[in-house]
């Protein structure tokens, strides 16, 4: 059953969870990743975001917006997912 005065509880912990979180991703932000394959270049940050995409030297803005869009789903799904999986555990 579901107590209110537990969940107020913790309510201090999840503005500490939160602040590590924001602290962890201000230090993804800076790691950079990069592969080249072929003629294909890639380069992501930490949060796994596309920071630049290019085929045969040439920049391809519409892959990289692709890209980005298809991994921010699949981290919300994972994420509901993780969601789905605390809630069982309360």
């Amino acid at each position: 059953m579901f107590n209110p005065l537990k969940a107020l509880s913790g309510m201090g912990d999840m503005a500490k969870m939160a602040k590590v979180a924001m602290e962890l991703k201000k230090k993804l932000e800076v790691l950079t990743f990069s592969v080249r394959e072929s003629d294909i270049e890639i380069t992501m940050n930490g949060n796994q975001e596309v920071q630049s995409i290019s085929i045969g030297g040439i920049p391809n803005e519409s892959a990289k917006r692709a890209i980005n869009n298809v991994i921010k789903q699949s981290q919300q799904a994972a994420a509901g997912q993780m969601n789905e999986i605390t809630k069982m555990m309360q």
